[in-house]
């Protein structure tokens, strides 16, 4: 299955449209806007940047909180002409955040959520990734892929959330190889897994999880 690759997000500085971000000059009461609430339910992962697509735009538009950041706990609202939007917050690191797509009206999209740790994915190969898979232990298979209609491209760290247990973890490239396979991952707190390219002789021990 083909997957839409995502724009590379580390482009800011190179996109096209400013909007100001939650006290901005817009009426959220006009008829034409519709008011996004990006609402950081972690602990401690600081959002610094929501990067959107939009109506009348050929890249992502900037960074919607300019110079602010959504800290743990707090909730920030961007008002928009009326459209349809996808909506990406990112780290000051660049981690990618799950994103919020196909947005046309009011919306509040929330990171993590109560009781869920992050597990941040870090693509240290040439390929992108096109499937995820983050499974308890217990299952006898690997459930839905993490991903969706997103890839993980090469050089892209992306953070996911899920409640503590134990976990098995599969990543699998655009060509179908799995370039990650881990069993009984115990999640109790932030963990990290990077995908790196190895040797031939060690494919099949590829993958590296980093506390």
């Amino acid at each position: 299955m083909v997957k839409k690759i995502i724009a590379v997000l580390i482009c800011i500085s190179i996109l096209v449209l400013i909007f100001g971000c939650g006290n901005n000059d817009l009426d959220p009461g006009n008829e034409n806007e519709i008011t996004i609430d990006v609402v950081n339910m972690t602990e401690e992962v600081i959002v610094s940047y929501v990067l959107f697509y939009g109506p009348d735009l050929d890249e992502w538009g900037e960074d919607l909180l300019d110079d602010e950041v959504i800290e743990p706990g707090e909730t920030v609202s961007f008002v928009l002409p009326e459209g349809e939007y996808t909506i990406i917050p990112m780290t000051y690191e660049y981690y990618v955040l799950p994103a919020a797509r196909n947005i046309s009206e009011d919306f509040s999209m929330e990171i993590g959520g109560e009781d869920r740790e992050p597990i941040l994915v870090t693509n240290d190969t040439e390929v992108d990734i096109a499937f995820l898979y983050i499974s308890p232990s217990e299952s006898e298979d690997w459930g839905e892929d993490w991903l969706g209609d997103e890839v993980i491209a090469a050089g892209i760290s992306k953070f996911f959330f899920a409640e503590p247990d134990t976990y098995d973890v599969m990543a699998i490239d655009l060509e179908g190889e799995t370039v990650l396979e881990l069993y009984g991952i115990e999640v109790d707190g932030e963990r990290h897994f990077t995908i790196e390219d190895l040797p031939e002789e060690d494919e099949e021990e590829n993958g590296e999880e980093e506390e």
